[in-house]
């Protein structure tokens, strides 16, 4: 269950980047609401895209954030033998053209951006 993890994280990284809201006058404290959050998988092989839809959507609904849509897409996996794209799920990590595993990519595994609503 990394996936919770890495989405947490991932997430509490995006929305502390927050832009400042300029509507409070004075320099005030205040911050833009998120209107947005997507989701991109870079190692589909050991993440899913249901998992991690899944899981940003607790991660924001923890943070008081339900309201706020989330939109997961994955990279595409190129076959190490091959060279074939594939879209790839963590319960079939093989290419769909000649089988051949598929490798990790290793480094950040998810990253999460944050649309945010105009001043």
């Amino acid at each position: 269950m990394h996936e919770a993890g890495l989405l947490a994280a991932a997430i509490a990284q995006a929305l502390a980047a927050a832009p400042p809201d300029t509507t409070t006058g004075s320099g005030g404290a205040g911050a833009r609401r998120p209107v947005a959050v997507a989701i991109r998988v870079h190692d589909p092989v050991h993440i899913g895209v249901d998992a991690a839809q899944m899981h940003a959507e607790l991660a924001l609904r923890a943070r008081g954030l339900h309201d706020v849509p989330v939109e997961v897409t994955a990279d595409p996996v190129a076959c190490p033998m091959c060279d074939v794209p594939n879209d790839v799920q963590p319960d079939h990590p093989f290419c769909e053209a000649c089988g051949w595993p598929l490798p990790d990519r290793g480094g950040d595994q998810v990253e999460a951006t944050v649309r945010w609503a105009s001043a």
